[in-house]
């Protein structure tokens, strides 16, 4: 049996639990779990972009980057893109199953293509600057209070001094400048300047928008002509089959006769698969000028009802007259020449003083007690009117080099001007020779055609009747499938020379709305 000596330090510990005090290493654990809170945040901050920016770029030379898990939604290109696509889906499931027409395809890119939109955003944008150039000529008023309580402490015999003090002063001020010799205008005039180049490169960009509908249009209906040419020689090819099984079959004709016919439907069937392919990449070629999808079902009508033109009515020289006054691009190039002189003036502007007119009018009041005496209330207003005059002495050289900034800016776009000014006059040169060779090749592939058909026909009636051979007709038979062929492309390269030449002038037809 054991005895349980009861002292005085028993009695006190027992004391201490029946209260609930807390035991002598709880302390201790609290410290740790601070401890450790504070090295893990430690840790965390050491992650941050600006204490150890490596661990946010790629960890090695041949190691590809990969961003957070949480943050990879953000980049996917389906979630930033997903109004446009609605928007695309709606505007083109509406003719769904319909043919279209040039016209209409040059409609429907206009409305969807991401570079009409952009060059639209960025002329709204240059427009909000314009407005924002205007600012300077309005005057600036704004408001402000400061309230608060605050304690002073003064010494003073025979001991300190307490002031305790509530405060507000609120206050307005309208500030305006007067006279700044130039600075708002040619601010003004260089946000507006750059708002037409703005302008005039979003009417550039629907131009070349309709121009790569046109082109991808001509070589689509040009591949899908090229696919009919192509069946038309594959039936060529097996007639011409046919005709020659039937002589070897009445004993007319060898066996190697056969086999050389064999191996010209094996060509026409192997051209028709490559016109296939052309027809692919023509079709991705258009929905990406349009701005749609290349899985987009496009039907478009066939080059037979494109009105094929014979001339263009005008000149070179006076194509070239149009071009350079009427191209949006130049006059954007122009407006930014303008925009760089706008720039000089406001440079020049800094050099002179600067009048500014300031006028406030507010009020001060205050509760305040003094050594634990009364509260003493006070308010008043306050008001003053000032003419600030400001000329920058010395600023380490920058007007001087700004000036000079400038001015080699100006010359830079005059000489830019007259770059694209040369590259728009040969630009209509070329196409407009380019149109002319196209006419008389036109020309040329119709005579070809006709003869070519023309000459099959003898071939084929001839050898029916045993007065050619099968080299004769299989020649003229391919003679036939070349002038087809011919005939398709330099049709689409006439409608291409004629869009080319309107591109190159800046005369492109876009649809009213």
């Amino acid at each position: 049996m054991r005895v349980r000596t009861v002292t005085d330090s028993n009695l006190r510990v027992d004391a201490r639990k029946r209260r609930g005090l807390p035991r002598a290493g709880i302390p201790l654990r609290a410290a740790a779990l601070i401890l450790a809170a504070s090295l893990a945040g430690c840790a965390g901050y050491a992650e941050r972009p600006e204490i150890t920016p490596d661990l946010y770029s790629p960890a090695a030379a041949d190691r590809q980057w990969s961003p957070a898990a949480r943050e990879q939604p953000q980049y996917h290109v389906a979630a930033v893109t997903q109004e446009i696509a609605q928007a695309a889906s709606e505007d083109h499931s509406a003719s769904a199953g319909s043919r279209y027409d040039l016209p209409r395809l040059i409609d429907l890119a206009l409305r969807l293509n991401p570079g009409t939109r952009q060059s639209w955003q960025a002329a709204r944008s240059a427009a909000a600057s314009y407005g924002i150039a205007q600012a300077p000529y309005y005057p600036r008023v704004g408001v402000e209070a400061d309230a608060g309580y605050n304690r002073l402490l003064f010494q003073v015999n025979p001991g300190p001094a307490v002031i305790k003090q509530w405060s507000a002063s609120p206050m307005a001020e309208l500030t305006y400048t007067l006279i700044d010799f130039g600075r708002r205008s040619a601010d003004s005039e260089l946000a507006r300047q750059e708002l037409a180049a703005a302008n005039f490169g979003f009417n550039r960009t629907m131009q070349t928008v309709v121009f790569a509908v046109q082109s991808n249009y001509y070589a689509l209906a040009a591949a899908q002509a090229a696919v009919q040419a192509a069946t038309e020689n594959v039936e060529l090819a097996r007639t011409d089959f046919e005709a020659v099984s039937r002589r070897v079959n009445l004993g007319l004709a060898t066996e190697p006769a056969l086999l050389l016919a064999r191996e010209r439907e094996a060509q026409a069937e192997f051209q028709l698969e490559s016109a296939h392919t052309l027809v692919n990449d023509s079709r991705a070629g258009l929905a990406l000028a349009i701005g749609v999808a290349a899985d987009e079902p496009l039907e478009i009508q066939s080059l037979d009802h494109q009105p094929v033109p014979k001339t263009l009515g005008k000149e070179v020289e006076q194509l070239i007259t149009e071009a350079v006054r009427e191209r949006p691009d130049l006059e954007a190039e122009a407006a930014k020449y303008r925009a760089s002189e706008a720039a000089v003036k406001r440079s020049h502007a800094e050099w002179l003083p600067g009048l500014t007119g300031v006028a406030n009018y507010g009020d001060q009041a205050s509760w305040y007690t003094f050594s634990n005496s009364n509260t003493i209330k006070s308010a008043s207003p306050q008001y003053e009117a000032l003419l600030t005059l400001r000329r920058d002495i010395f600023t380490g050289f920058s007007r001087l080099d700004d000036d000079r900034r400038t001015e080699a800016n100006r010359k830079a776009e005059r000489e830019s001007v007259k770059s694209l000014e040369l590259e728009t006059i040969a630009e209509v040169w070329r196409s407009y020779y380019d149109f002319q060779t196209a006419v008389k090749k036109y020309q040329f592939a119709q005579a070809l055609l006709a003869a070519a058909q023309e000459s099959y026909n003898d071939n084929l009636d001839t050898y029916r009747q045993g007065l050619s051979t099968i080299v004769e007709l299989l020649t003229s038979g391919t003679a036939l499938a070349n002038a087809r062929l011919t005939m398709v492309q330099s049709t689409a390269e006439l409608l291409t020379s004629s869009a080319t030449v309107a591109y190159a002038v800046g005369a492109v037809n876009i649809p009213k709305r």
